[in-house]
């Protein structure tokens, strides 16, 4: 069963809202967390978890757990990356990178899983920031379009190290020096990234999880 997962999700909302406007944001709603990983004193990678609202999650449950067995097997996971998430790519995976004033987005993604619990799917996947430079990072996971409501999950921030060989701690900030500007009117569809203001974009302040070291 293929589809878009945009086009999917347009149809869907408009059964579920009954015709409500496509241009009210938002209209699908997870959470997210990340799991930083280190390989000795060098930043490799991050896990992202997503978990989706009941109604995509439904959605999802009833479009790929063929033999509804309450999880997803190996094909099934792999229909779900390749017709409901690899989309993600031409929204840059909701993940933003920032070192100094240079905003970046994962390339691919990699070491992709879906799973359910009581009815509720999540995603996990792998992006790797082992080419970014040692020090201060900072990374954000949003929705620029703002069709999606992205909140974080409840333990928002993890890290795994080896205290010995390194020390990393973590603060998530609201980022009111880096704004992100978005048209409130824009249909799900829309791709634009807005890199300035123009008149009718509103602004929204990033609150990015930011990656540091004691000495």
């Amino acid at each position: 069963m293929g589809r878009p997962s945009r086009a999917l999700m347009v149809l869907f909302v408009l059964v579920v809202l009954a015709g409500r406007s496509l241009n009210a944001h938002p209209h699908m709603f997870f959470s997210s967390e990340v799991e930083f990983v280190w390989s000795g004193e060098r930043l490799s990678g991050a896990y992202l978890d997503w978990t989706f609202d009941s109604f995509f999650s439904a959605d999802l449950i009833h479009g790929y757990d063929h033999n509804r067995d309450g999880k997803f097997d190996a094909t099934e996971t792999r229909e779900i990356f390749n017709n409901a998430f690899t989309n993600l790519r031409h929204y840059y995976y909701f993940t933003f990178i920032r070192q100094q004033s240079k905003r970046s987005n994962p390339a691919a993604v990699k070491e992709f899983s879906a799973r359910q619990r009581n009815g509720t799917v999540s995603y996990r996947f792998y992006i790797d920031l082992s080419g970014y430079a040692p020090g201060e990072l900072f990374l954000a996971v949003y929705d620029y379009t703002f069709f999606c409501d992205i909140r974080p999950g409840e333990q928002p921030v993890r890290l795994r190290y080896e205290p010995a060989l390194v020390r990393p701690r973590f603060e998530i900030v609201e980022n009111k020096d880096y704004p992100v500007y978005y048209d409130p009117l824009a249909t799900a569809d829309d791709t634009t990234v807005h890199y300035s203001y123009r008149p009718g974009l509103k602004t929204y302040y990033p609150k990015e999880i930011r990656i540091y070291y004691d000495n």
